[in-house]
């Protein structure tokens, strides 16, 4: 553990905090958070703001059963030590591979006062601990999180296999390059893709095959996940799932929700294609495997939204309630397709972009639904058909060159 000549104290949420000394990690005027002794990024405290909102609304609803989470990558130990103090967890296992982050982490449980008996840190591989759990622990967890720097997807299945019938995983992913496929080779490798290219619509895109990858993962196992919420955030992706057990479920998630993505050059739209359906445009840009079913549950993050009003000690309170509302209206429409990227289906047509106020009114005047995404500025979500939002595009353009 640093010397607390090294420390700084920060407060984030209810936890105050012993961090290191940030000053001794500036890397051209920023904090590189690798840098530092013990692992905390003040960058991600939306995310750990997000995730305490999202827990605390679904353990209302898990009635008498466990209360045990576990935090993979605890670093300093705030994620595990605000679960504790804001979420509603009983109990807290927190880990990290960094000996001196156990002895930060067990310094910042007791001075916020927590009882002992109430978290257990170790110091271990991820992947070692959770797998010894599953063998030595009879108890299922409510929660898992899995939070590293990097891609998350060495932890997966070491999680998954730890996760009991309705447990909670949840999972941080800031490889986005790879993710979106930028870095194809990686894509194809570390994801286990079929193809990679990058679509105007990579944000989404990325975050689907996140979601595929943990779908075909589970189904390996015999069990199958239900994305309560997902989200992409600047500069990460952050999913919290329930995972069921049956290997029926398993088949049945992996025939309705897995599939490609399918870039369409003649208009700019991209589609989602469940498997062994043709693709919708012969000259298409395929990508996938990937997850194609709702990226969330639009009741959760209603709940969320009325949660989060009554937490009033949370530094992103305002940008948590947004964004929970957003996610709402995007969860509801669903929808075969990717969200609408204003700016790539103008290209196609050879007309401005529009407003994206106006191609929303103009799709609901007749009849469909339509809200922003929270993906992209110029992105729009729509249960209107392809052929309808390339339309409403196109008559917008229009009527504002008249």
């Amino acid at each position: 553990m640093p010397s607390r000549r090294r420390l700084a104290v920060v407060r984030e949420g209810r936890a105050l905090l012993y961090i290191p000394d940030p000053s001794r990690a500036i890397v051209s005027g920023r904090l590189e958070p690798a840098w530092l002794d013990v692992f905390y990024n003040p960058a991600m405290e939306f995310n750990r703001d997000f995730s305490v909102a999202v827990f605390k609304t679904l353990l209302k609803n898990i009635g008498g059963r466990s209360r045990i989470a576990l935090d993979a990558h605890t670093g300093v130990g705030v994620r595990g030590i605000r679960y504790l103090l804001e979420a509603g967890f009983d109990e807290v296992l927190m880990n990290d591979l960094n000996p001196e982050a156990s002895g930060l982490a067990s310094l910042n449980a007791r001075l916020n006062r927590i009882d002992p008996k109430r978290y257990a840190i170790y110091t271990r591989d991820a992947n070692s601990l959770m797998h010894h759990l599953r063998l030595e622990n009879p108890t299922p967890l409510a929660a898992i999180d899995v939070d590293p720097y990097g891609s998350p997807a060495p932890y997966i299945e070491s999680a998954l296999s730890l996760a009991g019938k309705g447990s909670l995983l949840a999972v941080t992913a800031t490889d986005l390059a790879v993710l979106e496929c930028s870095k194809r080779a990686a894509a194809v490798r570390r994801y286990q893709l079929a193809s990679a290219r990058r679509l105007s619509q990579s944000k989404e895109v990325g975050l689907r095959i996140l979601l595929g990858f943990i779908a075909r993962r589970a189904a390996s196992l015999d069990k199958y996940i239900v994305p309560k919420v997902s989200m992409y955030a600047g500069h990460y992706y952050r999913l919290i799932l329930e995972v069921g057990r049956g290997a029926r479920r398993a088949d049945r998630m992996l025939q309705e929700s897995i599939g490609m993505a399918v870039y369409c050059t003649n208009n700019g739209v991209a589609l989602l294609v469940r498997q062994g359906l043709e693709p919708p445009c012969g000259d298409g840009e395929v990508v996938g495997p990937l997850w194609v079913s709702g990226l969330g549950d639009p009741m959760v993050a209603a709940e969320v939204e009325e949660t989060v009003g009554t937490m009033t000690w949370l530094a992103t309170k305002k940008k948590v309630s947004q964004l929970s509302r957003i996610l709402r209206a995007e969860y509801e429409i669903g929808g075969d397709s990717l969200f609408y990227s204003l700016t790539s289906i103008s290209s196609a047509l050879r007309v401005n972009t529009p407003k994206k106020d106006r191609v929303i009114e103009f799709l609901r005047s007749r009849g469909y639904r339509a809200a922003p995404t929270h993906f992209a500025g110029d992105g729009i979500r729509s249960d209107a058909p392809a052929g309808e939002v390339v339309d409403a595009v196109a008559a917008v353009a229009r009527s504002s060159r008249a």
